[in-house]
């Protein structure tokens, strides 16, 4: 995530904010409830998975290496993990449903086991990497690549065999619908209760009031919209009309009381809920040496390899096969002769590799009589494969023809290194962002096949070695950093209970913080060194739905500042403005 939206959303700035709701909400609502098939489930999931990324970002004390979209859907997956219970007042809702020619992905993934399911979906459609759902999961790497590679098994056993036309077709729509700019997700529509109440949630996490907007000229009603402090969704803010009427306070009041009326049925039972979960946490001090290392920044994106050569070969004349050479799969060297024809003159024709290639093709056997025009092979040059990467509108400009591109692919163990071959300036919108494309370039390895599933990271930003600790270990008081020693006696792992140790008693140690990767933190101290052992605390928490005291984890489980009661004792019913209340009540952003 760049700086300037990072600062933006630790200020609560709403313009970020209706930004990402627009970018983001249909996919994440799709795979809320593609996870839990069950939309009293999928609701509250999503909500709580939005609050918490928020949550997270805020409390951050350096912009996070992941952008948006992988830290809220990465919170989707440890939430569903976790378990997420139902919401009734969400029965009403209807399933997301994308555009009918991709139902037949939506179908493949209902059809998959449990077992196999969250990690295929999360890194087909979620857009995770193989490293970010190993460390959600706490499983090697190589652990994830099977299950995604069985999944896929299991859904061609499922699906059956295809013609070449049609596979090429399905091909194509999927990598559409896997595209990270969500463009296959337009058509979700988003229910009006749903997006009121992640609104409201939202709102109410950044404990902002409404601003007593003034009135506007009723010639310029029609461009110009409330500006208010809270978050807004785009095209839902009304333009401020004239209130000197009696009648219309006298109507604004009622609202008022009915909106106070709608929010206590439908919110104060999840509050009251949440409050009853506050202390389903537990705290421990773990003890860590401080070690040496460097993190870097970096931009990641997913797609389907492309080789770079490739091409069919096929018979001028009508003919018989006298000759095979070679099988499907073998590397041919330029010039051998794959295949052999011959005409009815008796004339004769060596079909030879174009290049070093992989045969990938052969429909033809032995004393097969062809007609012109008819394909003998289809061979992949070995120069390597390409990929086209989605990057957003605030990254582009730090990729560069040139640069190292770290690639993972999903069938085949091991790391592999390309580069950036050519960058878009042409980009293309998508829910309020731009993205453009770039190309990628990887070298041909073997067992990688035309069309197989990759992910590529992109370091832009390396902070060189230095001092590192847990984020969990950074405590902020004020514009002040700091970190705990741990107590004489411990030892690097040791684990202590929340009754064992006083955490007012340790020494406090003031640290200046770096770059971050999510996970460690670069902190500059005259007075710390490699080795030195310093304090963790751990706050795990069994539900969702906690109170936002409880930081650590995942940052904290749902819940937000205050008690979450209804204080309407400042409320100015008399200058109320009607414009603020939002479309379909309930919920909704004031405008911006």
């Amino acid at each position: 995530m760049d700086y300037e939206t990072y600062r933006k959303i630790k200020k609560g700035n709403s313009k970020t904010l209706e930004t990402l709701i627009d970018a983001h909400l249909k996919k994440a609502w799709f795979i809320s409830f593609q996870l839990t098939e069950n939309v009293c489930r999928g609701a509250p999931l999503l909500i709580n998975a939005w609050k918490i990324s928020i949550e997270q970002i805020i409390s951050a004390q350096t912009a996070p290496i992941e952008n948006f979209r992988e830290i809220l859907h990465s919170n989707l997956l440890k939430l569903y993990l976790i378990g997420v219970g139902e919401d009734p007042a969400f029965a009403s809702l209807p399933i997301p449903r994308v555009a009918q020619k991709y139902q037949q992905f939506v179908e493949e993934i209902e059809l998959l086991p449990d077992d196999l399911k969250p990690v295929y979906f999360m890194s087909v459609y979620g857009n995770l990497s193989t490293n970010c759902l190993a460390q959600i999961l706490g499983i090697p790497d190589e652990s994830v690549t099977k299950t995604v590679k069985r999944a896929t098994e299991v859904i061609t056993e499922t699906s059956g065999a295809l013609r070449q036309d049609k596979w090429a077709t399905k091909t194509r729509l999927s990598a559409e619908f896997r595209n990270p700019s969500d463009s296959g997700f337009e058509n979700i529509d988003i229910p009006i209760y749903l997006s009121t109440s992640l609104i409201h949630e939202i709102n109410h996490l950044l404990n902002k009031p409404l601003d007593k907007p003034g009135i506007q000229n009723r010639k310029e009603q029609n461009t110009m919209a409330t500006k208010t402090n809270s978050v807004g969704v785009k095209g839902r803010t009304r333009p401020v009309g004239q209130k000197n009427n009696k009648k219309t306070k006298i109507i604004v009041i009622s609202a008022v009381v009915l909106a106070v009326a709608i929010l206590g049925i439908v919110f104060i039972p999840k509050l009251i809920n949440s409050n009853t979960r506050k202390n389903s946490s537990i705290t421990t001090y773990n003890v860590e040496a401080i070690t040496t290392g460097n993190v870097d920044t970096t931009i990641s994106g997913s797609g389907t390899l492309t080789p770079v050569s490739k091409e069919t070969l096929v018979t001028a004349n009508a003919g018989t096969i006298t000759a095979v050479n070679y099988e499907v799969g073998d590397m041919v060297e330029k010039d051998a002769v794959i295949a052999t024809a011959e005409d009815d003159n008796g004339n004769k024709t060596d079909f030879t590799a174009p290049y070093d290639c992989v045969l990938i093709e052969l429909p033809i056997s032995t004393e097969d009589e062809l007609d012109a025009n008819s394909q003998i092979a289809m061979v992949m040059g070995t120069d390597g494969f390409t990929m086209g990467i989605a990057v957003d509108e605030l990254d582009i400009s730090t990729v560069k023809v040139g640069q190292d591109v770290d690639f993972t692919i999903d069938a085949v163990d091991g790391d592999y290194t390309g580069k950036v071959t050519a960058v878009s300036y042409n980009g293309s919108s998508s829910g309020g962002t731009t993205a453009y494309q770039i190309t990628a370039k990887v070298d041909y390895t073997e067992g990688v096949y035309p069309g197989m599933s990759a992910s590529a990271e992109i370091v832009i930003e390396s902070s060189g070695e230095g001092l590192l600790v847990p984020v969990d270990a950074v405590r902020t008081s004020g514009d002040d950093n700091y970190i705990y020693l741990a107590p004489n006696g411990s030892a690097d792992g040791t684990e202590y209970a929340e009754d064992e140790l006083d955490i007012s008693d340790l020494t406090k140690v003031a640290v200046e913080t770096g770059m971050s990767d999510g996970s460690y933190i670069l902190i500059e101290s005259d007075e710390l060194d490699e080795g030195d052992l310093i304090v963790i605390t751990k706050i795990t928490s069994t539900q969702t739905g906690s109170d936002s005291e409880n930081q650590g984890g995942f940052g904290g489980m749902g819940g937000f500042p205050g008690d979450g009661g209804m204080d309407f004792g400042d409320f100015d019913f008399e200058n109320f403005d009607p414009s603020n209340m939002p479309n379909g009540f309930p919920g909704g952003f004031g405008g911006n």
